[in-house]
């Protein structure tokens, strides 16, 4: 998970050799970790759904939309062990969409961050995203009542 961390960190700072290098020590840590058994009763952290997961952010912050959305196809958010984790993968992967200009299929997962986790949806960078995707398209359908949902109300 170190070096997952590590890489979307260098993706951040825009170190794509060095976000490359601890993304792929990841994925061999993974594939090391999978041909031994493990034990019941705790989970690994470190699996092929968290690579993938990561992936949708670091090829996005380095500018490769396509790859990030590949790692957003090759992802199962059913096992990922929290609904943040789900809420977390839909919101990269709605990220991603964006920047393809995928409106359509942001919003999509949009939804789909308030499924797996309500309150996630009420963030505000997923509030951020969803007014990005109204203001791109207003018209789509369910947008209306995501938004009235999604907004935090005043306290």
């Amino acid at each position: 998970m170190a070096a997952l961390t590590a890489a979307y960190t260098a993706a951040q700072a825009h170190r794509p050799a060095l976000a490359r290098d601890f993304a792929a020590q990841a994925e061999e840590d993974t594939l090391r970790l999978a041909r031994h058994p493990h034990t019941a009763g705790r989970p690994r952290e470190l699996t092929a759904g968290q690579c993938a997961l990561y992936g949708i952010g670091i090829h996005r912050h380095l500018g490769d939309v396509d790859t990030a959305l590949a790692h957003a196809r090759r992802l199962r958010p059913d096992r990922l062990p929290t609904a943040e984790r789900r809420a977390r993968a839909a919101t990269d992967t709605a990220r991603a969409l964006l920047d393809a200009g995928d409106a359509a299929g942001a919003f999509a997962q949009l939804r789909l961050v308030e499924a797996a986790a309500p309150l996630e949806a009420r963030r505000p960078a997923v509030r951020a995203l969803t007014a990005h995707v109204a203001g791109l398209r207003p018209g789509l359908p369910g947008l209306r009542g995501f938004v009235a949902r999604t907004v935090v109300s005043p306290g």
